[in-house]
């Protein structure tokens, strides 16, 4: 490919702004040129959706569902030339069922299954045409028992574009390096294209074996360690990677080229060892001295993440990448597959070993645990790596994408619906934006983090709901979040919020208004937000309000002159701006306020009852928080006192009222 059409190529990223889907959208273009332009997807043809429905079938679960794999040593022939396949996958499981009499796996059909032995001795084995095969078991075993099948196959995986990213197994040159290469990417339902296997997301394999022969001029890089390499005599070299950590059918990779090693290491803060960062290079005398300065900065993203989110999940084997000729990258457990490095790309990648491959979605449904932490990441890196100018464009970026259409839910229900799974603006950018503004309702960054750790630990080597991520971060901070995801996760859409202020001496009365993009859905979102308040001769100040209704008033004691208003500045919540303008007209504290001295309270500060010295009989007073909310209300006062000693400290207004007509407000701290 030229450098233009690599450079058209690259703009579609940076246009869909999520690498998985850039590839899609790529070969598709290519394929049937049929874009959607209201998602901004191709659509999948009907067999493709077909095959999906399929291969997640509830009589096929069922039969998947009787074992509890626990090992696989795949022994594989992969070449650079050729997509063929050839070898056998060596299967141990535990049955889970009072009896099984067989066993259930999927391969495609392309592949042609040369025997099942258990044993020593060949299964019969039945298969049809969506790659269902059941192999009957030399004998009935009993709950508990182990089940230990080896499995011999070869041929050529499809043409099927169901995956993520194009195909389960793809052979192709690199369009902008020339080197051929043969890879793996299974994410959601591909695994099955080029390897038997149990295509569940809460069956993690224990630890898998995955030893690849191909020609001694290529390197093969999977999951784990690389343990050995033996030279076969013949031309041939056999790399045996181990993983001894669980690992989900969709994670486990091969890849094979004409490879160079890079490696690198990073030292976490806390951690007595290094963490080995393994890179596969393309074997050219171009491609390292062009990738070396991002490769270079992967340690400080290691480093940066641990610190955050616990350490990297799998320091005792390694981290690392295989370059593939994909448009991004696919977060195979311990090794990603990348077609090129960028920073926001490989930050991306790297966080999915955290939220992705260590805990990993139970459905399909479930994406944001994978993709919305991932793509914070990618702000993470750049705030923190880079400058925090750089993280917040980024979060411009983020909400744009997600406010270009009006709706849309992070929550969906066709867990077979690979391009909703892979929406770029709502699994990735939504999320992304999400997991922001969960951050700011915390408003405390240890805390939050330290919720990010208890999830990594408490769904270590295991799979999770959004709803458990939202269970862990309520007991850690103890800040609930159900109305936070009945907006945000289960509603659509955003708020447009239209201020007016006015200020008279010290005292400053906002009116804000609420509309939203998707009302049937979510008429409002209730949600703190901040506001930059400007001031002449005096700094910004930043107060944080709660709106509650779709009108809300408040009113906040301010010295100085107020000349001018931000919403949200610093981007925490999805939001548009209408307006900010000063409406003179609004409440202007006449001269039955503060400035009459129509009344006066003492003490003030308060601590436990507030005195009302007022020249009026049979008055009421009702107090109001500084968000504007009513905390209290005292009719028909006697003596003009008020107890005050259940607020908590703050400050507060009380409104004196007689017969319903307002005879002033003050400003009074409860200490």
């Amino acid at each position: 490919m030229n450098d233009s059409k690599r450079n058209l190529l690259l703009s579609l990223i940076n246009c869909f702004m999520r690498v998985k889907i850039t590839l899609f959208l790529a070969c598709f273009l290519l394929q049937y040129a049929a874009v959607w332009a209201g998602n901004g997807f191709c659509h999948f043809q009907s067999d493709v959706r077909g095959a999906a429905q399929a291969l997640n079938s509830v009589g096929h679960q069922s039969l998947e569902a009787q074992y509890d794999v626990k090992f696989h040593h795949l022994r594989l022939n992969v070449e650079r030339t050729s997509k063929a396949i050839s070898g056998n996958v060596r299967t141990v499981a535990k049955v889970l069922v009072p009896a099984l009499d067989s066993f259930a796996f999927e391969l495609h059909q392309n592949l042609t299954i040369d025997s099942v032995v258990q044993n020593g001795q060949k299964l019969a084995v039945k298969s049809n045409a969506t790659g269902e095969r059941i192999a009957v078991l030399a004998s009935t075993l009993t709950q508990g028992a182990t089940i230990d099948v080896t499995i011999y196959y070869r041929g050529t995986p499809p043409n099927a574009q169901s995956a993520a990213i194009g195909e389960g197994f793809s052979n192709q040159a690199s369009p902008s390096w020339g080197n051929r290469a043969t890879w793996s990417l299974s994410q959601p339902f591909s695994a099955f294209e080029w390897w038997p296997c149990k295509q569940a997301l809460g069956d993690k394999i224990d630890s898998t074996w995955f030893f690849i022969t191909t020609d001694s001029t290529n390197k093969a890089g999977s999951n784990g360690v690389l343990e050995n390499v033996v030279n076969l005599g013949n031309g041939k070299s056999r790399y045996e990677w181990k993983s001894r950590t669980p690992i989900d059918y969709y994670l486990v990779s091969v890849a094979v080229a004409q490879y160079v090693e890079y490696r690198s290491y990073a030292h976490p803060k806390g951690y007595a060892d290094s963490i080995l960062i393994q890179n596969y290079i393309y074997n050219n005398p171009q491609t390292l001295p062009s990738v070396k300065p991002e490769l270079d900065k992967i340690p400080a993203m290691v480093e940066l993440f641990s610190d955050m989110f616990g350490l990297y999940p799998f320091a005792k084997e390694k981290y690392g990448h295989c370059m593939a000729p994909i448009s991004g990258g696919m977060e195979h457990q311990t090794m990603t597959s990348l077609g090129f490095f960028d920073f926001e790309i490989d930050a991306h990648e790297l966080l999915h070993q955290w939220f992705g491959d260590n805990v990993t979605c139970a459905t399909w449904k479930d994406i944001f645990v994978n993709e919305g932490f991932a793509s914070y990441g990618e702000y993470l890196a750049d705030y923190y790596l880079k400058t925090p100018a750089v993280g917040a464009q980024k979060m411009v970026d983020v909400h744009a994408s997600v406010m270009a259409q009006p709706g849309g839910a992070l929550w969906f229900t066709d867990s077979t619906n690979v391009p909703r799974i892979f929406d770029s603006r709502l699994s990735y950018d939504k999320g992304s934006a999400i997991v922001h503004s969960m951050r700011y309702l915390v408003n405390n960054d240890s805390l939050f983090f330290l919720a990010m750790r208890n999830y990594q630990q408490q769904f270590k080597d295991n799979v999770a709901t959004a709803q458990d991520l939202k269970d862990v971060l309520e007991s850690t901070t103890g800040v609930d979040f159900t109305q936070f995801y009945a907006q945000w996760f289960y509603g659509q859409g955003y708020p447009t919020f239209k201020v007016k202020w006015n200020q008279v001496n010290d005292m400053l009365k906002l009116k804000v208004t609420e509309t939203t993009s998707f009302p049937s859905a979510t008429p409002l979102f209730i949600t703190p937000v901040d506001y930059k308040i400007r001031r002449t001769a005096l700094p910004d100040t930043i107060v944080r309000l709660t709106i509650s209704q779709n009108i809300q008033y408040y009113t906040l004691p301010l010295t100085g002159t107020v000349t001018n208003i931000f919403v949200d500045p610093d981007n925490w919540i999805l939001n548009k701006l209408d307006s900010v303008v000063k409406d003179t007209s609004l409440d202007e504290f006449t001269s039955v306020d503060d400035v009459s001295n129509a009344f006066s309270v003492y003490p003030n500060p308060v601590k436990n009852v507030l005195m009302i010295d007022v020249n009026a009989v049979d008055v009421s007073a009702e107090i109001y928080a500084i968000d504007g909310r009513m905390v209290a209300n005292h009719a028909h006062l006697n003596g003009k006192a008020i107890t005050v000693a259940d607020l908590v400290p703050g400050v507060y207004m009380v409104r004196v009222s007689q017969k319903g007509e307002a005879i002033g407000r003050k400003v009074f701290i409860k200490e």
